[in-house]
């Protein structure tokens, strides 16, 4: 058999098989990060197609950087995935979710392997009728693939296997369709075969490992397995085999081989382990996570049978390479980490379920009851499996393991066990966690309703068209793939605001995100003390400023107000672990203004909010932003760092003496202005006031500050009224002759007109049951207002152009 000529190919029926299995992996999309791998990977794309780095910041708090260059604008490590092939092309993905409103962007790009495994599928049927077997072969060998193998679970993560197997099957195409044309025009579209594993190899290298199947696939035909070179070429696949038996059974290696190997970069401690769980374990190779592999056995006798030596031999290489090549170079990592086993073996199962092909021909023959049946059974079976590993996330497995597994995916016995398998354990949580997808978290029925009828919209024109090629119904498929993708960009509008694994319906952070999108400048940062609403900043922050930045969760915040902190201490230094405490630090030092989103507040009597403790002491406090919508676990707060204020723990009195004294007992010491007295309008004006009480205090009293003209006494702005340092320093716990620095910030009006400005302070308290506000009076050199504003003895000027100068002594 010579196969099909290129332009026979049935591209509608390839578009249609693709289609549907679009739409049934749109019934199961979850959109949802699951490991710290595909967390930094979509972290690398927000980073590439926003700023063009590739600096770690919404996911800093999962690996924070260990030494960073002190001239570094940002305290953060780069991606550090040589091949990255993959964020390139999803990047586009992320330009056209901020560009469109009411599209997530988590939700958008985590589209990317629904659109590429959907590909391969309809490239799977592209070969298959390339390769000559029927349509209807085809279409049964790839939707096969599709719903009863790894692809499907694949197809709703970010990892870059997918996306490698998409152009290994297609250097398998190409190889195909060039050896039916014209000599002339082999040798191109061999070179295009060529690109194609060149550009699988910048996704993931290990797609090397896929070289000598590529090279045996390309080779002359031969016309029966009797050829010389067919008999001599069996020999590799079955030495390469002694070798994976060999290490199987040998395990650990001799230490003398197990050195020899290690020359050549091999490491064969853990090889034996990865080769069991590869290709034996029930519940981690890859047959016993993609039963239908199975059928490719009796198909590759089959093809041997038909003389299809060069592609019985392919497949072959194609399952050795990749199972031989990862357990001698991935080391302790064989696994793949919080992955669906065999993640590492993906690149090769479509080529595998080739093989398939001739069974699905015979099948369709008439009288073969029983090999449909055990068709339909292992179909089945796979479903199940995938099914169960796109319903949940995968963090919910380990939590299911005995104690004794410690909590490790790849613990051994539950890639034996079948009480431990994966599709046994999940399923247990159906009933009381229900399906994790978009569509069941954001309570959309519309969306499995009208991919539902979608989906069998594609299938019956499948059937139809399978029956009659040439009929009208072949029109059908460039519009029902059309039609797809404006369902999938209408339910992902719809699902915009109800996503309740990114708080998408939490009102106060969608204004938080707009204040921020208004307010924030080049060069802000903002920082989030935990990753809880970091899954709200990945989908719906669509700016490139501020840029934010996930820290760990402070070792001084308890988690809720039955979790305690890991840490009680009144030095700030111990609040979080190290590497948070230097991000901080170099952010506050190479950044002018920051701001924090922050799931707390003063009302959570169990919170001890060490962020904000901590900025109130090192930056200036300008503000908290007034959200219209009440919420007490979602705050945004605005920092000035445009220079350091004093250390509250030194024995610094400050730049200016003043003798203000407010009521009987409290008297401000003096005031440092670090940064200049000339601003510019817009400019925040930074200071910090030395407060101290001659004894004790029953009240808890306000301070409030403002900038006023010196021409006209009048104010013209005022910074944040609170108890000192940010509320975290109440004049109730003042002790008598202790003085307490206070930092605080006022942001001038772009509107402001040149000339002299004064800093005005009044102290008040209010009154708890009749809200009314009592001044204290105030007495000193300068005091105005009737006696209740203190006049700082400082002079402010603006100027349009500020001109930076020291502050007069």
């Amino acid at each position: 058999m010579n196969g099909l000529r290129a332009q026979q190919l049935p591209i509608s029926l390839c578009l249609l098989v693709a289609t549907l299995a679009l739409c049934v992996y749109m019934l199961t999309f979850r959109a949802a990060i699951q490991t710290g791998d595909t967390l930094r990977a979509f972290d690398a794309v927000t980073s590439y197609a926003r700023y063009g780095d590739w600096l770690m910041d919404e996911s800093s708090w999962f690996k924070p950087a260990l030494v960073v260059r002190q001239a570094a604008d940002f305290p953060l490590r780069e991606y550090d995935v040589e091949e990255r092939l993959n964020i390139f092309l999803a990047s586009p993905l992320l330009k056209l979710a901020d560009a469109l409103p009411g599209l997530g962007k988590l939700h958008t790009v985590w589209l990317f392997n629904v659109f590429v495994v959907s590909g391969i599928v309809g490239m799977i049927f592209c070969l298959v009728r390339a390769l000559n077997f029927s349509a209807a072969s085809a279409a049964i060998a790839s939707l096969t693939a599709g719903f009863g193998t790894n692809l499907w679970a694949y197809s709703q993560t970010f990892f870059r296997e997918p996306l490698s197997a998409f152009f290994i099957l297609g250097a398998l195409l190409l190889i195909q369709l060039g050896r039916q044309r014209r000599p002339s025009a082999r040798l191109g579209s061999l070179a295009l075969a060529a690109g194609s594993l060149c550009l699988a190899v910048l996704t993931k290298q290990s797609a090397l490992f896929a070289l000598p199947a590529l090279l045996i696939f390309a080779m002359p035909a031969a016309g029966d397995a009797s050829h010389r070179w067919a008999r001599r070429l069996v020999s590799l696949p079955l030495a390469l085999l002694a070798v994976i038996s060999l290490l199987m059974l040998v395990d650990p290696l001799p230490a003398s081989l197990a050195a020899f190997l290690n020359e050549f970069g091999l490491d064969a401690r853990y090889a034996g382990a990865a080769l069991r769980a590869y290709l034996l374990s029930p519940g981690g190779s890859v047959w016993g996570t993609s039963p239908v592999v199975l059928l490719a056995i009796p198909g590759c006798l089959m093809l041997w049978r038909q003389g299809r030596v060069r592609l019985v031999l392919a497949i072959a290489m194609m399952i050795i390479g990749y199972v031989l090549g990862h357990a001698l170079t991935t080391g302790a990592h064989w696994f793949g980490g919080l992955s669906w086993p065999p993640r590492f073996l993906l690149p090769a199962l479509p080529a595998v379920m080739l093989a398939a092909a001739p069974l699905a021909q015979k099948m369709l023959s008439l009288g073969r009851v029983r090999l449909r049946l055990i068709w339909i059974g292992l179909l089945a079976y796979g479903i199940w499996i995938q099914f169960s590993g796109v319903s949940l996330s995968l963090s919910h497995y380990s939590q299911l393991l005995p104690p004794e597994s410690q909590g490790l995916a790849e613990w051994l016995p539950s890639l034996f066990q079948p009480q431990y398998f994966r599709w046994v354990l999940l399923p247990q949580l159906w009933q009381a966690l229900g399906f994790d997808f978009l569509w069941t978290r954001g309570q959309l029925p519309i969306w499995v309703l009208s991919f539902g009828i979608l989906t069998a919209g594609a299938l019956y024109t499948l059937i139809r068209l399978l029956r009659a090629p040439s009929s009208r119904w072949r029109y059908m498929s460039p519009l029902l793939a059309l039609f797809a993708l404006n369902l999938i960009l209408l339910n992902l509008s719809a699902a915009y605001e109800r996503d309740t694994r990114t708080q998408s319906a939490q009102a106060a952070l969608s204004e938080a995100g707009d204040f921020l999108a208004r307010s924030a400048e080049p060069g802000d940062i903002l920082l989030l003390s935990s990753n809880d609403y970091g899954n709200f900043v990945l989908n719906h922050f669509d700016s490139d400023q501020p840029r934010s930045i996930v820290l760990s969760r402070p070792l001084a915040q308890a988690a809720s107000d039955k979790q305690p902190a890991q840490v009680h201490s009144n030095n700030p230094y111990s609040w979080f672990d190290a590497q948070s405490l230097r991000i901080i630090q170099h952010v506050i030092s190479k950044h002018e203004r920051l701001w924090l989103l922050d799931n707390t507040s003063p009302f959570m009597n169990w919170s001890f909010r060490p962020l904000e403790r901590y900025l109130a002491l090192h930056a200036y406090p300008l503000g908290e932003a007034r959200l219209d919508t009440a919420d007490d676990s979602a705050r945004l707060l605005e920092y000035s760092t445009a220079s350091q204020p004093p250390d509250s723990m030194s024995l610094y009195f400050g730049d200016q003496t003043t003798d203000l004294r407010f009521g009987e007992s409290i008297a401000l010491r003096s005031l440092s202005m670090p940064r200049r007295e000339a601003y510019s309008p817009g400019e925040s004006v930074e200071f910090s006031l030395l407060w101290q009480t001659d004894e004790p205090l029953e009240a808890s009293y306000t301070v409030a500050a403002f900038i006023a003209d010196a021409a006209t006494s009048l104010p013209i702005a005022q910074g944040y009224d609170s108890a000192p340092q940010a509320g975290f320093a109440p004049t109730t716990a003042w002790q008598a002759g202790i003085p307490v620095w206070d930092n605080r910030a006022i942001r001038l009006p772009q509107e402001a007109r040149a000339g002299d400005y004064h800093l005005w302070v009044i102290i008040y308290a209010r009154d708890g049951q009749s809200g009314e506000i009592e001044r204290l009076p105030v007495s000193g050199a300068i005091v105005t207002g009737d006696g209740a504003i203190g006049v700082l003895p400082v002079t402010i000027s603006i100027v349009p152009d500020a001109e930076i100068r020291s502050p007069a002594g």
